[in-house]
């Protein structure tokens, strides 16, 4: 009964030495006692970069149509997500930019789903195209496929200013 078991052990590394795995494959070791399953990094789990981000807006004019973020920079692919003024801090998505490329992108306008009709924050927050599908998708605390860009330091992308509806 051992000396099968050795017979199979044996087999079984040979046959694992020869097999040919991918780098993103899974790749089993059966002994008589053990099984060790070990699993190669797969790159594209992760998922695309998300620091660092920055965006930069200012207090700005607007017939409350639309907003203009001054820049975002994106370490991947991703969207200016506009968030309303939620007690001085971001609310919920009122609009968003097309799909913006990875690096510097300046004068970035923003259609608003609904034009403000009143003076108010507004919070331009960066959002990486996570599921790289192309199309923006986060709107908590249902869909959140896309997540907000982080700085260099760990923070969330965004910054507020004053939008001033005139005309």
């Amino acid at each position: 009964m051992r000396r099968l078991a050795l017979m199979a052990s044996a087999f079984v590394l040979v046959a694992a030495a020869c097999a040919d795995t991918a780098v993103d494959e899974t790749t089993t070791t059966e002994t008589a006692e053990t099984t060790t399953t070990t699993e190669a990094p797969d790159e594209a789990a992760e998922g695309p970069a998300v620091a660092p981000a920055e965006v930069v807006f200012e207090a700005q004019t607007s017939d409350g149509t639309s907003i203009v973020v001054a820049s975002v920079t994106l370490p991947s692919p991703g969207f200016i997500g506009v968030h309303s003024n939620a007690d001085g801090g971001p609310g919920p998505v009122i609009g968003h930019s097309e799909l913006l490329p990875a690096g510097t992108s300046t004068d970035v306008v923003v259609i608003l789903d609904e034009p403000l009709t009143a003076t108010d924050l507004l919070f331009p927050m960066a959002h990486i195209d996570f599921d790289q599908d192309g199309e923006y998708d986060f709107f908590p605390p249902d869909v959140t496929d896309d997540i907000p860009g982080q700085t260099e330091s760990g923070d969330v992308a965004v910054v507020g200013a004053e939008v001033t509806v005139e005309g």
